[in-house]
C-alpha cells in the first residue's frame, strides 16, 4: 500500500459522508422505530330524539298527565306515582334508534298495570302490555323515537275511584 493510496481512501470516505450529510441522511441511520398503533376514536355518543310535548299530550286522554323522564348520565332513572280512578302520569322516554328500553313497575296493589307505547304509533298499540306481559319491559328499537309509559288499573276499579301507587325504574342503554 502506497501513502497515496491511503490518503486517496481516506478523502473517498471524507466526500462521501460530506455527500451522505448534504442529503439529509446522516452516515449510520439509526434503527428503526416500530409504527405505532392507530389509537380508535372513541363511539360518538348516540343522540336521542327530541321531544314534542303539544303532540305527545294530543296523544292522551284528559285524564292523563304528561311527565318527561330525565335520565341521568347512566341513562337511568326512577319516579313515582299514583293512579287514582282513571287519573294517571304519562312518562316520556325518548330513545334512540338501536338502544334498550328497560322497564321495571313495582305497584303498591295487584290492581295496578302499565303499557308502553311507542308515540310514532298512531294506532296506540302497546308494544308492551302490562296484564299480560308482566311487571317488567325491555324493548329494542330498530329506530328513534319516544315511547309513553302509562300505568293504570283495570276499569271496574277505575270506576270506583281506588288508588294505588307504584314506582318505575327506568334505563335506556
Amino acid at each position: 500500500m502506497t501513502p497515496n493510496s491511503t490518503g486517496l481512501r481516506l478523502t473517498l470516505a471524507a466526500t462521501a459522508a460530506l455527500v451522505l450529510a448534504g442529503c439529509g441522511q446522516p452516515a449510520e441511520t439509526p434503527p428503526a422505530k416500530p409504527a405505532e398503533a392507530p389509537v380508535a376514536a372513541a363511539p360518538a355518543p348516540v343522540a336521542a330524539p327530541a321531544l314534542d310535548k303539544a303532540a305527545l299530550q294530543g296523544l292522551l286522554t284528559p285524564d292523563e298527565t304528561l311527565e318527561v323522564v330525565s335520565l341521568d348520565a347512566a341513562g337511568a332513572a326512577s319516579v313515582s306515582g299514583e293512579v287514582k280512578g282513571y287519573k294517571a302520569p304519562v312518562y316520556a322516554v325518548p330513545v334512540a334508534m338501536g338502544q334498550t328500553l328497560s322497564v321495571a313497575f313495582e305497584p303498591s296493589n295487584s290492581n295496578l298495570y302499565f303499557n308502553v307505547v311507542d308515540a310514532a304509533d298512531t294506532s296506540g298499540a302497546a308494544v308492551h302490555r302490562g296484564e299480560v306481559d308482566g311487571a317488567s319491559a325491555s324493548i329494542t328499537t330498530s329506530k328513534a323515537g319516544v315511547y309513553l309509559i302509562k300505568p293504570f288499573q283495570p276499569r271496574a276499579t277505575a270506576r270506583r275511584g281506588e288508588a294505588g301507587t307504584f314506582k318505575l325504574t327506568l334505563a335506556v342503554q
